[in-house]
């Protein structure tokens, strides 16, 4: 990529960066502006070194459409003269006409925003000027005390000057701030509002600039005292007094607001203003100063250096201009081929600006395109992902707790299954332990008989023992005996060693049974201490299971309540959403209660009582949803749908209260409905605030109460209202129209009598030209009275006409009745004609007793005629066309034309021969003093004929409205619409 081609790829980024931050920061929304988006734009302009990219972006913005982009666009045009690049103010210079117009524009619009933007354009213009007549004060107004006295130059004409330049700016931020606090209370937001915000925020760039002048306007004060006399400083003393009065209530206003507390540090200033007459008090002086919180951001020389460091080329090619052009300035001197290099490629780099503007402005417009299609389809995946999210929700949680209560039960089922083997185990063991001690008892019973058996043989043994001694004692004895015993001894010796034999036998066989039993006893009792060791960890097994699954059931449980808190703070969440943007529908209605351009905007009665029934179910169904609600949690989607319902409901019957409220014959009565209506939208607001607080929960029900009352109040007052318009009037249209008509013949009668009577006095009192003049005045007056009883007469001809011809069968009230539209039209020329009948006597009157003037005359003249021509219109609406009685008519309107031109004529006529017959007495004028009376005599006529011409537009326009309305009330055609429009 060649240098040029980066370049033009970082000018593109630049502006397409900065064309963002611009409008995100100049918005529709009713927010303060962002700071990092106004910091992105001021670093902008640091990257471009100049505005113009801005003002490229910000004249885009549909700045005379929408106010808040207007009031947006004043804030971040202040920021940016303030913080941005040294060449914003130059640059901005050639837009102070667009920066009038807008303020023009909007100072039309009296509530709102309109005299808040009207402000701050003139405090943006007085700010231009300011820098424009002083370029050596920085956008920021920082300077130093030796760049002050510079700036000065020590004279002390310029210090006079610049102090009263600095007081003009000074009283253009206090106009704002004063604006701006008294839209505020208008409006009843405070600075914990994001409507509230939103006017408040560019304060704060007023007062850093307020803080800067007020610094320098005392500094200037003491040096002027220092140096002329006081009495030459009055003026400049009391508008700084005023100032610091206005200045410090300004900053303990700002003070007391929660908004400004993290934003900004205000200073405070004394509570008495400094003494300029004693030089000494300038030591005591402090200079007040404006702390603003650090920002996580990069200043403003970090972002020239990223400036340099991105958008400066550095490649070899372009150094040796660079070098070049270094080298001959410190020589003194240019070389032309580099003048013209350079000249070259800065129209080169302005083409490519072009056409990338060109090519930037083209992608916006087919990405702006592209982003309303692309939102419209989000909006419907919105929808659908909002229905889908529901429902997914729903199946999610529902296989949350299949799955949860299925791990429970696949745990309960496995420690069971293991209790259970470890039962089984335990039992199979029991019963080998039982088994075993069974035949340990067993052997233990067998040894006990062996051992009585070896007792027995051990009790034989001793009793042979004792018998062979018996017997060797006998063969002792019987010795003598042995020869003839030695047979029978030898056999019994021989049988008693058989048995001895025997009985040791028995015994050996006993002692080695009982050494096998002693063995087996032995195995027996280390089997049985295996087994019982077997069992005990078993034992212990079994009890650190229990444990385990007592813990497990702990922390299930523990799990399914923090889940299920979960849940609730998320639906709380999510109501505490919906119950806001209810709060926003209904807030803002109220407020369109107070919008005077809905004051024209009217509804009826019956309209409205239908919106009556449907509120009133919303407000139960709101309540029975929200009961259901705080029993069982998942009815939340039914609560929000109720919410929003009721909302919506409730707005539009607010401002179709409000409308209702306009068809009022009673100024006061339907003032007083439309603040009713707003007391209903400020009782929905505090059930909606009672439902959002969970502290509040009991006061539900009651607010729903007091909502439906106050729906009801209105409905009553709508009732009362339609008894008002209604009243008899349906029923007495017929007589009215009599009575007017009566009415009107009489107010005729009485004015040509009173004529008459003015005339005889006249000629009985007066003579000459007074005389003369009244008799001109008062018989064309005259004249023009019987013209009109003659229209009169004619009308009542053809009005009994129509009623003979539509009334019928019925009578002629009926007739009236059941053409109530076309009777209202023709009682409402009834009046203007008797109305303009007595104007004319009070106008004659005026004149001829010399207290009026001949003008009033000729208007009442003319509206005697205008309220004729406007009967005959009402009478033609329902005459037939070949009706002679119609012809009748219209040539007695000719006959008032003509008598109303000769009014107008002999008051000309008159007023001029009273003109000629006045003595304007010129002796005595010198040459100058004729001079100056001719020149206010020519300014006085330039002015009365521009004001003659404006005042005829006028009249024309307040002709026009009023027949377009009078014929849309009474129903005229436009035929006669066109006829009453040229009369």
């Amino acid at each position: 990529m060649s240098a040029a081609e980066a370049n033009r790829k970082l000018i593109a980024d630049a502006f397409a960066n900065m064309s963002i931050s611009i409008g995100k920061a100049i918005n529709q929304i009713e927010t303060p502006v962002k700071e990092k988006h106004v910091r992105s734009t001021i670093i902008g302009t640091f990257h471009e070194k100049g505005a113009q990219t801005f003002w490229v972006c910000a004249l885009r913005l549909p700045l005379q459409d929408n106010r808040i982009v207007a009031w947006k666009f004043c804030h971040v045009l202040h920021k940016v003269l303030r913080e941005g690049h040294q060449q914003v103010i130059p640059h901005s210079q050639r837009h102070r006409g667009a920066i009038e117009d807008l303020g023009k524009l909007w100072c039309h619009l009296r509530e709102g925003y309109g005299k808040l933007i009207q402000c701050y354009t003139v405090l943006l213009i007085t700010k231009l000027d300011f820098h424009r007549r002083n370029p050596r004060f920085p956008g920021n107004l920082q300077v130093t005390k030796e760049e002050l006295e510079s700036i000065g130059e020590n004279d002390i004409n310029n210090y006079f000057q610049m102090s009263v330049e600095m007081f003009d700016y000074m009283d253009e931020i206090l106009n704002l701030q004063a604006a701006i606090f008294g839209s505020l209370n208008m409006s009843r937001s405070n600075s914990m509002m994001s409507s509230g915000q939103c006017r408040l925020a560019p304060l704060i760039p007023c007062i850093q600039d307020s803080t800067q002048l007020y610094d320098y306007c005392v500094k200037i004060l003491f040096k002027l005292h220092a140096s002329l006399p006081p009495d030459t400083l009055s003026g400049h003393r009391e508008r700084f007094l005023k100032q610091f009065q206005e200045l410090r209530q300004f900053y303990v206003n700002a003070n007391t607001l929660q908004y400004f507390r993290n934003l900004i540090q205000i200073p405070l200033l004394p509570e008495n203003p400094p003494n300029f007459l004693v030089q000494s008090d300038l030591r005591s002086y402090v200079t007040p100063v404006v702390i603003l919180p650090p920002e996580d951001t990069v200043h403003q020389s970090d972002s020239e250096s990223m400036v340099d460091g991105n958008l400066v080329d550095t490649s070899d090619t372009n150094s040796t201009t660079g070098d070049l052009v270094d080298l001959n300035h410190r020589n003194g001197s240019i070389s032309p081929d580099v003048l013209a290099e350079r000249d070259n490629l800065i129209e080169h780099l302005q083409q490519e600006i072009s056409r990338l503007r060109a090519e930037i402005q083209r992608l916006i417009l087919e990405h702006q395109r592209i982003v309303d299609q692309l939102n419209e389809r989000i909006g419907e995946l919105q929808v659908d992902l909002a229905t889908k999210d529901s429902e997914l929700l729903q199946e999610r949680q529902l296989k949350e707790d299949l799955l949860q209560q299925t791990e429970a039960v696949s745990k309960l089922q496995e420690n069971e299954k293991k209790s259970k083997t470890t039962e089984e185990k335990f039992q199979k063991l029991k019963e080998v332990y039982t088994k075993l001690r069974e035949e340990h008892i067993q052997l233990i019973r067998t040894k006990a008989d062996i051992d009585k058996q070896l007792i027995s043989a051990k009790n034989v043994g001793e009793t042979a023992l004792r018998s062979k001694a018996l017997a060797e004692s006998k063969i002792q004895e019987l010795v003598q005996e042995k020869s003839k015993a030695e047979e029978s001894m030898q056999k019994s010796s021989n049988e008693m060693q058989a048995e001895l034999v025997s009985l040791r036998q028995s015994q050996e066989s006993a002692k080695s049974e009982n050494q096998n039993l002693a063995c087996k006893v032995e195995w027996l009792l280390g089997e049985k201490s295996s087994v019982e060791s077997e069992l005990q960890d078993l034992l212990s097994q079994k009890e650190d299971l229990d444990v385990r699954l007592r813990e497990t059931e702990a922390k299930m449980k523990e799990l399914e309540t923090r889940l299920q808190q979960e849940k609730q703070d998320k639906l709380y969440k999510l109501l505490v959403t919906c119950i806001s943007q209810a709060e926003e529908i209904v807030q803002k209605s109220i407020h369109e209660v107070d919008n005077p351009a809905i004051s024209a905007v009217t509804c009826t009665p019956d309209y409205f009582r239908t919106l009556i029934e449907p509120v009133q179910t919303s407000l139960s169904g709101l309540g029975n949803s929200f009961q259901s609600f705080r029993s069982d949690s998942t009815g939340i989607n039914k609560l929000v749908q109720d919410l929003i319902n009721m909302a919506q409901l409730l707005s539009n019957y607010l401002l179709r209260g409000k409308t209702t409220s306009n068809t009022s014959p009673d100024i006061e009565f339907g003032e007083h409905i439309a603040e009713v209506c707003k007391m209903v939208g400020t009782s929905a607001l505090s059930l909606l605030a009672s439902i959002k607080d969970r502290n509040k929960v009991d006061e539900v029900a009651g607010n729903i109460v007091s909502v439906k009352a106050r729906v009801s109040e209105v409905a009553g007052l709508i009732d009362k209202l339609t008894d008002t318009l209604k009243g008899d009037s349906a029923e007495m249209i017929g007589d009215l129209v009599e009575s007017e008509l009566a009415g009107m013949d009489k107010a005729i009668e009485e004015a040509a009598k009173r004529i008459e009577e003015m005339l005889s006095k006249s000629r009985a009192a007066d003579s000459g030209l007074k005389l003369e003049v009244n008799e001109k005045i008062l018989d064309s007056c005259t004249t023009l009275m019987q013209a009109i009883r003659v229209l009169v007469q004619k009308s009542r001809l053809l009005q009994a006409e129509i009623v003979a011809q539509g009334k019928g069968t019925a009578s002629a009230k009926e007739f009236y009745k059941r053409n109530h539209q076309w009777t209202e039209g023709l009682i409402s020329a009834a009046k203007a004609v008797g109305m303009g009948a007595k104007f004319l006597l009070t106008a004659a009157d005026k004149v001829v007793s010399g207290q009026g003037k001949f003008e009033q005359l000729v208007v009442a003249s003319q509206g005697i005629a205008a309220s004729t021509a406007q009967l005959v219109v009402a009478s033609r609406v329902k005459a037939d066309r070949n009706s002679k009685n119609m012809t009748a008519l219209s040539q007695a309107s000719k006959g008032v034309t003509q008598a109303t031109g000769g009014v107008v004529a002999t008051a000309k006529s008159c007023s001029q021969m009273v003109e000629e017959n006045e003595d304007l007495d010129m002796s005595g004028l010198s040459l100058h003093q004729a001079k100056r009376l001719e020149m206010e005599s020519q300014v006085r006529v330039l002015e009365l004929e521009a004001s003659l011409d404006q005042e005829r537009l006028k009249l024309s326009a307040l002709r026009r409205q009023h027949y377009q309305l009078a014929g849309e009330v009474e129903g005229w055609d436009q035929e006669s619409l066109q006829d009453l429009t040229q009369r």
